[in-house]
């Protein structure tokens, strides 16, 4: 009889080591898959936190390059008032009478016969 205990507790045993190997398995491997997952988490988080750090920088250099462009704009429009009124102005110098009446304005010339009086600008100097 005392063989067959030792049959029983030997079977058992073996049962019971298998029993444990088999938890013991089952437990690293929900270790293993935390392990992953807490990785796996990581990582999103921080793909998050780079694509929106990229995304806010983009805006910053958009909202920087409208505002330059919106001077190049304006420059641009100041431009081409300014070749307006010179084109203008060439127009202007063609016509002899012009020529004649910014020459009496801004030098002082006269016309033959002609007497130049100068005026005083504001009323300090003529006092």
């Amino acid at each position: 009889m005392v063989q067959r205990n030792d049959k029983i507790t030997a079977l058992n045993e073996n049962i019971m080591d298998q029993e444990r190997k088999k938890q013991d398995r089952a437990r690293r491997r929900k270790k293993g898959l935390y392990r992953r997952l807490v990785v796996f988490g990581v990582l999103v988080v921080i793909m998050f936190a780079v694509m929106i750090s990229t995304l806010t920088s983009q805006a910053t250099v958009i909202a920087e390059k409208k505002e330059e462009q919106q001077k190049v704009e304006q420059n641009l429009e100041d431009v081409k008032k300014e070749k307006a009124q010179l084109s203008e102005e060439v127009n202007k110098l063609q016509d002899p009478d012009y020529i004649g009446e910014v020459a009496r304005r801004d030098y002082n010339m006269s016309k033959p016969g002609e007497t130049i009086f100068k005026l005083p600008k504001n009323k300090e100097e003529s006092r």
